[in-house]
């Protein structure tokens, strides 16, 4: 073999190895981009937990939150500040979730997951309310994106009809 050859078979030897690199370096790219996505969603759904929690866990809470989501104005001050932070808490989290499904960095199937849930808000008269005090907070995509946003029917959000207990409930 003559050094002209060598070298040939050098360069050959030389671009397969680089090939498979560039493969290899692929895979193990994409490989921590599913683990990546894996951990935005997990974390994604613990900040949605550490938001509900409160309602859950809090049965005084989960009827001040039920109650204002039908009648802010009927809410003691007391009850209209705890609803207006916890609104406050889901709406960066509905904000901020739509800042990462506009950069590519949140799945579809989370991001329809809240759209829809906005959907069920967005006819409640305590989110109404909620959103006249706190608009200006969001940026001006978010606030055209909420108000832009087909409500869903004004429906039974918890299973309950409200309106129907509240009538049967005596006047204090």
């Amino acid at each position: 073999m003559t050094l002209e050859q060598a070298s040939f078979l050098a360069q050959i030897v030389s671009a397969v190895a680089v090939v498979a690199s560039l493969i290899f370096v692929g895979i193990q790219l994409r490989t921590a981009a599913r683990a990546g996505r894996a951990s935005t969603s997990q974390a994604h759904s613990a900040l949605y937990h550490s938001i509900v929690v409160s309602i859950v866990q809090n049965g005084e809470f989960a009827s001040i939150w039920r109650r204002a989501l039908g009648d802010f104005e009927g809410c003691d001050p007391d009850e209209r500040v705890r609803f207006v932070a916890q609104m406050s808490a889901l709406f960066r989290y509905y904000e901020s979730s739509r800042v990462q499904w506009l950069r590519g960095q949140l799945d579809p199937e989370h991001w329809f997951t809240i759209e829809r849930q906005a959907m069920a808000l967005t006819p409640q008269p305590g989110v109404k309310s909620w959103w006249a005090l706190r608009r200006h907070w969001h940026s001006d995509e978010f606030q055209h994106w909420f108000d832009n946003l087909e409500p869903a029917p004004r429906g039974l959000l918890y299973g309950t009809d409200d309106s129907a207990e509240e009538k049967a409930r005596p006047a204090q």
